[in-house]
């Protein structure tokens, strides 16, 4: 096995070797492609900055600690309590609509480019520029329209517009031009960069807002730079990097402010909030200042302070404890109200009012962030998708839930009130010295300060929300502006010089490869593909068609041993023994086959006859060759008419004594009759008694059908297939009648290979 690969690998070797020239070739026109491609392409190079997402969960407080108290939680990372997770920030920052801003800053959508070969693109830089004359155009426009600008020293233009390969506009102008096409009109006029006195071959491509947008996310690389970090780097590669820079700085300048716009709209939410119950108080502590005005007078009371201080001393446990309860209660039924109101279903619930329940600020905290996560999913996708919908849902059923433990810490709150309602009526009863009129004061006065006291508490948290609107801070902090790195990253010269060597060996093998598993010629043995024959010999081309004529060469030596392989064949004994060579098509050497192989036995000293039994044509016939024997008309057909002695018509050959012939005589339509008769099989028994050996050269098997009588008659068969001449299916052909005649002892030779 190990002798038989390294065989395989001799040949494919030797046949590499042979075609030489076609790797040489390959190499050239690979490097040649390959340094063709390094000088013409520009250069691109990486653009890079690093931004650190600031979440709300790391500034403390309330807000803080609910964050780390759900991240603990089953579903604290799909609830997101606490601050932004980083995965989002990265979606959000290379969605369509904050790029969609970028791209219409810098005017991206309309690239400019010179060359033919090595081009040149221009940012901010071109000579000249093209605008739409609406300057909406572009935030509708849907197609690619591409303008070829040619300005000649007089500063004529001339520009021609296409969408893809029709032609839809032809302008010769001064400048500036108007480009009148069907999708809209578009003027191009100089810049400063402009250069007089010089021809100008510019093209310049022009696309809308929202074709640019998406064709450029797939160009950027926005990710996280670390799953434990906070910090996310964008990437974008450019033959520009002046450009790329300020693509990538203004992404990170519209994320920010977006980020901003989404604070300010829940600060500017609570403000509107605080204002309505601020106005609502402020009433009604006007209202209850007017009651203790009219009760006074009413009353005919001036200093009731003084004259309750002691009363009011002793209960001012309770008095406090009642206004923190009434505080609460008031708040809780604020948020309660609030969450009831259909107006403020997807409100955001503000969380500033003081709320001294854990279980309520976990709720509302929920809930707010819930909220939250609904308006990001709505800043990228349409209201009515699925998402959205089952985000709805959510909301409704946590809204539901929030409101039932509103109620409950309602309930809880409203029992303690009327607890200490009680028991300060108790100790209201134990004062029996008090008059009637001071005890009503002190009713009304307890409202008065429950109202002040929570009117002064909202203005306060007015005043901190106006303040954080005040300050809101981008949601970004920039680690890194936009950066270039110094090496480009396109064309990799490396990769590509090592892919042109890979090719260059690649392709030839791959054609060599290609062509021998395709071809329907063979050169060889070896390439003769699968088949069950027995494909014994080769035989190289000959200068002469009579070998052993002199010098020994190649074809002399491959002659011989083809005689040694019929005497194996033949089991070394051929006295008396026949051998039939035929061929599938004419011209593939058969008779000269027959000639030579009969002349290299005859050399031996055995007397050999050869019977040419090609009835039909002198084509190639062994009867017809002058060199070999004295030409005779008559042959095996008049000896089978009688007309003819059989010894009469047998000729001695022109080059050793021992070779005689038996020529085929007069051409006979009725050729296969007269090769089945009695007396041709007469004539065979006759002849294999005479001569040590026999040959029949018989006429090919694709056009006739006389050999098929022939197959019973020798001990032995050679098919005789040529090189880079027979088909391969030749040999299915041959095996099909090696299968039908059980033809035992036969063998196939290759002819007319080329020597190498």
């Amino acid at each position: 096995m190990e002798s038989f690969k390294q065989s395989e690998f001799l040949t494919l070797m030797k046949i590499y070797l042979k075609n030489w020239k076609l790797f040489v070739l390959s190499f050239i026109v690979c490097v040649g492609l390959a340094g063709a491609y390094m000088l013409i392409k520009n250069p691109e190079f990486k653009i890079a900055a690093n931004i650190l997402i600031k979440e709300d969960s790391k500034s403390g407080g309330m807000s803080g600690m609910a964050s780390q108290m759900m991240k603990g939680m089953a579903f604290g990372d799909m609830l997101s309590v606490g601050g932004s997770a980083v995965d989002d920030e990265v979606e959000v920052i290379s969605s369509y609509s904050i790029i969609y801003k970028a791209v219409k800053e810098l005017g991206l959508n309309a690239q400019y480019t010179e060359g033919l070969i090595k081009k040149t693109k221009y940012y901010n830089n071109s000579p000249l520029v093209l605008e739409p004359i609406s300057p909406e155009m572009a935030d509708t426009f849907k197609y690619h329209v591409k303008f070829k600008v040619k300005v000649n020293k007089q500063q004529q233009a001339s520009v021609k517009a296409y969408y893809k390969r029709t032609k839809i506009a032809e302008v010769k102008s001064a400048f500036p031009v108007k480009i009148p096409t069907i999708y809209g009109d578009f003027v191009i006029d100089k810049t400063n960069f402009y250069k007089k006195n010089e021809k100008l071959n510019l093209e310049i491509f022009f696309a809308g807002y929202s074709g640019f947008t998406q064709n450029l996310m797939k160009e950027l690389n926005i990710d996280i730079a670390s799953k434990k970090a906070n910090v996310i780097n964008l990437e974008y590669e450019d033959e520009l990097p002046n450009r790329g820079i300020d693509l990538l700085n203004s992404i990170i300048k519209h994320y920010n402010d977006y980020g901003i716009e989404e604070k300010n709209i829940t600060a500017n939410r609570t403000a509107k909030f605080l204002q309505q119950r601020i106005d609502l108080m402020e009433g009604n502590l006007k209202d209850i200042e007017r009651t203790v005005e009219k009760y006074k007078e009413d009353n005919n009371l001036t200093d009731i302070e003084s004259e309750a201080k002691i009363i009011l001393d002793k209960s001012s446990n309770f008095k406090e404890q009642l206004i923190k309860t009434e505080t609460n209660f008031a708040v809780i039924s604020m948020i309660e109200d609030f969450l009831k109101d259909p107006a403020n279903r997807y409100a955001v619930v503000p969380m500033s009012l003081g709320i001294d329940e854990k279980s309520a600020i976990e709720s509302l905290l929920a809930y707010n962030n819930l909220l939250m996560e609904r308006l990001k999913l709505l800043r990228s996708t349409n209201p009515g998708n699925p998402i959205i919908e089952t985000m709805n849902e959510q909301v409704d059923a946590m809204r539901e839930s929030v409101i039932v433990t509103i109620q409950s810490i309602k309930r809880g709150i409203e029992y303690a009130r009327n607890d200490l309602k009680m028991q300060e009526e108790t100790f209201m009863n134990r004062i029996k010295g008090m008059p009637k009129q001071e005890r009503e004061y002190i009713e009304i006065k307890r409202q008065q300060e429950i109202k002040q006291a929570l009117y002064l508490y909202l203005l306060q948290q007015q005043e901190e929300n106006a303040l954080k609107l005040a300050q809101a801070n981008p949601k970004a902090q920039i680690i890194d502006e936009a950066f270039m790195y110094n090496i480009p990253v396109k064309p990799m010269k490396k990769l590509i010089a090592l892919a042109a060597l890979f090719f260059a060996v690649l392709l030839p093998v791959l054609y060599l490869y290609l062509r021998k598993m395709f071809a329907t010629k063979f050169a060889d043995k070896t390439s003769i593909g699968d088949t069950d024959l027995n494909v014994s010999n080769e035989l190289h081309s000959a200068g002469n068609k009579i070998l052993f004529s002199g010098n020994t060469n190649l074809a002399d030596e491959d002659m011989r041993n083809l005689r040694a392989t019929i005497f194996r064949m033949l089991d070394n004994n051929i006295q008396g023994k026949s051998l039939l060579v035929t061929s599938i098509k004419n011209g593939e050497g058969k008779s000269f086959v027959a000639m030579n192989l009969a002349l290299s036995i005859a050399k031996l000293g055995k007397k050999v006859l050869i019977v040419d039994t090609d009835l039909r044509t002198d084509e190639g016939s062994l009867s017809s060759n002058s060199n070999l024997f004295a030409i005779h008309e008559e042959g095996v057909c008049d000896v089978i008419n009688g007309n003819k002695n059989l010894n009469s018509v047998i000729i001695r050959s022109n080059v050793d004594d021992n070779l005689f012939i038996l020529p085929s005589g007069r051409n006979s339509e009725s050729a296969s009759e007269i090769l089945l008769s009695k007396r041709f099989s007469e004539i065979i028994d006759e002849v294999k008694h005479t001569y040590d050996f026999v040959i029949f050269d018989s006429v090919h098997l694709y056009d006739y059908s006389d050999t098929m009588a022939l197959f019973t008659v020798p001990d032995a068969v050679v098919f005789v297939t040529r090189a880079n001449y027979s088909d391969k299916q030749s040999f299915g052909y041959i095996e099909s009648l090696v299968s039908e005649n059980s033809i035992s002892k036969y063998t196939c030779i290759v002819n007319d290979v080329k020597s190498e």
